[in-house]
Parts: structure tokens; C-alpha cells; sequence
């Protein structure tokens, strides 16, 4: 039971050591936030014309470019 306990209180320690490392102060209040940057393809105040908006669609191709091989 003793070896139980003292593995218990050595990875709760350690637990509590990473966690005081790893934690980040609180930003401060007087500071204002900034907005975040949007996302890609969303407007950013100005919007620029797509030069793609009136492209042709592709056209597909109905007839084979060659005649099937045959399996023997």
C-alpha cells in the first residue's frame, strides 16, 4: 500500500509541476483585443472581383481517345 501512495503523491506533484509551468497570466484588462484575422476566402474590407467568376465550364469528352485493349 505504502509504494501505492508514495507513486500517487510523486505523479501528483509532478502533475502540479507542469501544470504551474505551463499556465499563461490572464491578458491584461486595459488592453483591448484585437479582432481576429478572418478566415481565408472571407471578405477583409475590400473584396477583389474572382477572375475566375466567368470562366468557361470543362467540357467533358464523349468519345475515347482510343479503342479498348482487349484482354486474351
Amino acid at each position: 500500500m505504502t509504494p501505492t501512495l508514495i507513486v500517487l503523491g510523486l505523479l501528483t506533484l509532478g502533475v502540479g509541476i507542469v501544470a504551474v509551468a505551463t499556465r499563461r497570466p490572464p491578458p491584461p484588462l486595459n488592453e483591448t483585443r484585437r479582432e481576429p484575422d478572418p478566415a481565408w476566402g472571407e471578405a477583409s474590407g475590400h473584396a477583389e472581383p474572382d477572375p475566375f467568376a466567368h470562366a468557361p465550364l470543362p467540357q467533358t469528352v464523349r468519345t475515347p481517345s482510343r479503342e479498348p485493349e482487349h484482354q486474351s
